[in-house]
């Protein structure tokens, strides 16, 4: 099978650390790696995220990033109509260097594919909580989220201006985002979070505990002719029985979770959670068309590539038909390689699968590999090759490498040899 690419991230004390020139020089050679990324707002998490240390960085055993600080330039005209404004690093090996152009360089000369991530959260959660309280998604019962609502007029203006500034001051073939959208609720996890006895009626009623109810949404919801009111009241019951509140409650929930109700039949039983998930998908289609327009206002040539990370990502408000004429490109971060046991990665083939139904042929599927350990901290590459060879079959445009700073060596060789084994090659 053809594909067009191989790609891999790259952060930015990844480059400071060990030269920017050696980490896409090592992905060439041992991945067939045509194409990199920097991810230029991240989020707080510690690095490598699985395991203890580094396995080959020469400067530190583990970073800690800043909570979603910028490491390029930007704009800042882009951001004058809104009072969120960028955070850019302060740390000191990082902050005097803009580490996309860096990037940029050092791929270019590769002739090489470049692109630019900005992550799951796109600002300090600590400062906006603090500072912009007016902002944040709520939930039902009021209860502040540590998300910034993606239908106030101030943050829509600001992820406009990120994905405008990023574009059209750098020279990226594509921009790729994994932002976080509305909170999806209760327990449902990230997509590697396999939950056994998990029930479709249960995942249903868990969004009742996301996001958002706040004003923003409310006014939104009401002039696109909700009865906003009505919908929060069924939801709010909704969400007592979910939670077993009370007595009452709590023999509502058994019900609920002994009976074979299908979650098609809580949704004709109340009317009210079929609108408010039709209203966020409205909303985050609308998002995804603005951030669309701002990329392609800024360089028609630019990809928009989005990063889903959720098992259930229409329970956050995305669904793929209903984004399709809004993007370019969707990266599936499918990582059940990290389990080590191949049965897992039939997960992998069906979200693949349902990206493909949803979005076309028109636009491309990138599928990713997990290069790291796994979750017992074997280096398996079998279960690397089982997964190329998997994905060989199911007409992806590319693979997706996750991630480089925590990746051995002998796994991503795994990738290159796996290709081959699969005839799968880069055209």
């Amino acid at each position: 099978m053809l594909i067009k690419e191989v790609a891999a991230s790259l952060y930015p004390w990844d480059l400071h650390d060990e030269g920017v020139d050696h980490c896409v020089d090592t992905l060439a050679e041992h991945a067939n790696v045509n194409s990199v990324y920097l991810v230029g707002i991240m989020h707080k998490e510690k690095r490598p995220l699985r395991e203890l240390y580094y396995p080959h960085n020469p400067k530190r055993k583990f970073y800690m990033p800043e909570d979603s600080c910028v490491y390029y330039r930007l704009d800042q005209a882009d951001f004058t109509n809104t009072p969120l404004k960028p955070i850019y690093s302060s740390v000191d090996f990082l902050k005097e260097t803009d580490w996309l152009d860096t990037l940029i360089a050092s791929a270019r000369s590769r002739k090489k594919k470049v692109g630019v991530e900005i992550s799951h959260t796109i600002f300090d959660a600590k400062i906006a909580r603090r500072d912009f309280p007016y902002l944040m998604q709520r939930k039902i019962d009021g209860t502040m989220l540590s998300l910034l609502c993606p239908n106030h007029d101030h943050v829509r203006e600001y992820i406009r201006g990120l994905f405008h500034s990023s574009v059209k001051t750098h020279d990226v073939d594509f921009i790729q985002s994994c932002l976080i959208l509305f909170a999806e609720g209760g327990k449902m996890g990230w997509h590697n979070h396999a939950v056994a006895d998990e029930k479709e009626l249960h995942v249903l009623l868990n969004t009742v505990d996301g996001g958002c109810f706040c004003e923003a949404c409310r006014a939104k919801a009401i002039a696109m002719g909700y009865d906003w009111e009505r919908i929060v009241s069924d939801l709010r019951q909704l969400n007592q029985i979910r939670s077993g509140a009370e007595l009452t409650d709590a023999m509502g929930k058994k019900l609920l979770e002994q009976s074979s109700l299908p979650a098609t039949a809580l949704l004709l039983r109340v009317p009210s959670l079929y609108q408010w998930l039709e209203f966020r998908q409205k909303s985050i289609t609308s998002l995804f068309r603005d951030i669309y327009e701002a990329v392609k206002s800024a360089n028609p040539l630019a990809e928009f590539r989005y990063n889903t990370y959720l098992k259930y990502p229409e329970l956050s408000g995305l669904d793929f038909a209903a984004i399709r004429p809004y993007i370019d490109s969707i990266r599936e971060s499918d990582y059940s390689e990290m389990w080590g046991n191949p049965d897992q990665l039939a997960a992998k083939r069906q979200k693949i699968l349902k990206i493909r139904s949803g979005i076309g042929y028109e636009k491309d599927v990138i599928a990713a590999i997990d290069v790291r350990p796994n979750v017992r901290g074997e280096s398996n590459e079998d279960i690397i090759k089982q997964s190329v060879k998997l994905i060989s079959n199911l007409g992806v445009d590319g693979l997706s490498l996750g991630h480089y700073d925590e990746a051995t060596l002998s796994r991503l060789q795994a990738v290159k040899s796996a290709m081959e084994q699969s005839e799968m090659r880069l055209y």
